[in-house]
C-alpha cells in the first residue's frame, strides 16, 4: 500500500508541477531520489510518465484513462447532448457535474457563442472543486444526507472565493433548505465577482442524487426576471429531461 501511495504522489507532484526532474521531484515531495526514480522508472515504464532529457512529465495513457472515465459515466451519456443545446440557446456555458469524495468534478462543459470566461472554465475541468460556491455545488449538495454535507464540510472547510460566499455552517444549511424548497439554487457573485450562475440537481427514479446541470455567465446579461424565475425554470426543466434520458437508457 505504500508504494501504490507513493506513485499516487509521484503522478500528483508532476501534475502541479507541470513536469519536474528527479531531484525537484524529490524534494517537492520530501523522498528520497532513489525512491522518486524508481518510482518514476516504473510509471515510464507504463507509460503513465514520458521523460524528457532531465525531465518527466504526465503521459497521454492518462488522459485516455480520464476519457474512458468520463464517456462511461452515465450522467455524460444523458446530459451532454443537453448541456449542449442550452449553451446553444443561451450563449453561455452549460456545465454537469458530479460529486465525489465530496468534491464536485466537472463532468462536462458546453460554450456557448457568447460564453467568457474560457481559460477559469478549462482549469475546472483539471481538477476537483468545493461544493458551497457554485450554484451546481449547492444544487448537488442540497440533495445528500445532511451527515454527508456535515462531513464534507468537515473535511474540505467552507473557504471563501468572494466576499458573498457562504462560509457559516448554519447559513448553507438555511441556503441547501431553500434550494430543496424551490427546486434549485443559485449563485449570485459567489464563485466570481460578476458571474451569475443557475443549478438544479439531478435524480434518479428511486430518489438518488447523480450530479447536477447548471448555466452559468456575467451579470450584466444574468439579471433581473430572467435570473430570478425564466433561467430557473429552464435549468429545471433540462435537469428534468436528462433525467428522463437516463431512465429510458435502462429499459
Amino acid at each position: 500500500m505504500q508504494t501504490v501511495e507513493t506513485a499516487v504522489q509521484v503522478l500528483q507532484g508532476l501534475e502541479k508541477l507541470g513536469g519536474a526532474g528527479v531531484t525537484e521531484l524529490a524534494e517537492h515531495l520530501d523522498l528520497s531520489k532513489a525512491a522518486v526514480h524508481n518510482h518514476l522508472s516504473t510509471l515510464k515504464a507504463n507509460h503513465f510518465v514520458v521523460q524528457e532529457g532531465w525531465e518527466y512529465r504526465l503521459g497521454m495513457r492518462l488522459m485516455a484513462f480520464g476519457e474512458y472515465v468520463q464517456h462511461g459515466e452515465p450522467l455524460y451519456q444523458a446530459g451532454k447532448d443537453e448541456v449542449d443545446q442550452l449553451a446553444s440557446e443561451t450563449g453561455e456555458y452549460g456545465h454537469l457535474m458530479i460529486e465525489e469524495h465530496g468534491r464536485g468534478y466537472h463532468l462536462y462543459k458546453a460554450r456557448g457563442s457568447r460564453a467568457v470566461g474560457k481559460p477559469y472554465h478549462d482549469l475546472n475541468l483539471e481538477k476537483p472543486d468545493h461544493l458551497h460556491h457554485s450554484a451546481i455545488g449547492k444544487a448537488l449538495l442540497s440533495e445528500l444526507p445532511e451527515e454527508r454535507v456535515e462531513w464534507i464540510i468537515d473535511e474540505y472547510g467552507l473557504p471563501p472565493i468572494t466576499d458573498c460566499t457562504i462560509t457559516d455552517r448554519d447559513e448553507l444549511f438555511e441556503e441547501l433548505e431553500l434550494v430543496r424548497e424551490r427546486g434549485y439554487a443559485l449563485n449570485d457573485e459567489e464563485e466570481i465577482r460578476g458571474l451569475r450562475a443557475v443549478g438544479a440537481p439531478i435524480s434518479t427514479s428511486d430518489g438518488g442524487t447523480i450530479g447536477a446541470v447548471s448555466l452559468s455567465g456575467p451579470l450584466s446579461r444574468i439579471k433581473g426576471e430572467y435570473f430570478e424565475s425564466q433561467l430557473p425554470e429552464k435549468i429545471m426543466q433540462v435537469a428534468n429531461v436528462i433525467e428522463l434520458n437516463m431512465e429510458t437508457a435502462h429499459r
